[in-house]
């Protein structure tokens, strides 16, 4: 496959990806993000003296995570969560079902951030905000780096970052492409030659 050059670094990559986001706006846009929600952690602490637990999805949603949680001035407690999306045959009719993976996770009376990199349908958020509830926690919130927009989400998740108009893959900042290329700086599309 062609290579192109990243800017600003002598690594190459697949022509094929193009930038969507670059890092200085990643910076830029999490920094305002640590800022907003911030403010609400601090709120959170006056009112309970209970730190905000902060849930970031795994994989992807652990790159933005970190540099997230890193923009948030007060105590956070961190616990990562799994989950996996499949589609299912339900009465004749093919349904996506979202498996929670989130065992030995203490969510009851706790206020709680979810933290991924892309809602797209929003099923995978929705169905971590329902077993947090379920489980017994206080309030749960949602922040996402990009949210595709679609017609008819599902779920809409309290904070985003940027907001894309598209059906493009998304690679880099923690999101893969065939389990590669999560390690990019920044957030990249890839177009498909038609």
């Amino acid at each position: 496959m062609p290579k192109a050059k990243d800017s600003g670094s002598a690594r190459q990559i697949p022509v094929s990806f193009v930038i969507q986001y670059s890092p200085k706006e990643i910076a830029s846009r999490v920094a305002e993000l640590g800022e907003e929600i911030g403010r609400w952690c601090s709120r959170v602490w006056e009112e309970s003296h209970t730190d905000v637990l902060v849930v970031p999805v795994l994989r992807g949603g652990v790159f933005f995570f970190a540099d997230l949680a890193r923009q948030i001035p007060d105590s956070v407690e961190i616990v990562p969560v799994r989950t996996e999306a499949y589609e299912a045959t339900v009465s004749g009719v093919k349904k996506e079902k979202v498996t929670v993976h989130s065992d030995g996770l203490a969510v009851k009376g706790r206020v709680v951030l979810i933290v991924d990199d892309v809602c797209d349908s929003g099923r995978t958020l929705e169905a971590l905000e329902k077993d947090f509830l379920e489980k017994g926690a206080r309030e749960v919130r949602s922040v996402v780096l990009i949210r595709r927009l679609l017609d008819k989400p599902t779920f809409v998740p309290c904070w985003v970052g940027f907001e894309y108009d598209g059906l493009e893959w998304f690679v880099g900042y923690g999101m893969d492409d065939g389990e590669r290329w999560r390690n990019l700086p920044g957030v990249y599309v890839i177009r498909r030659e038609p």
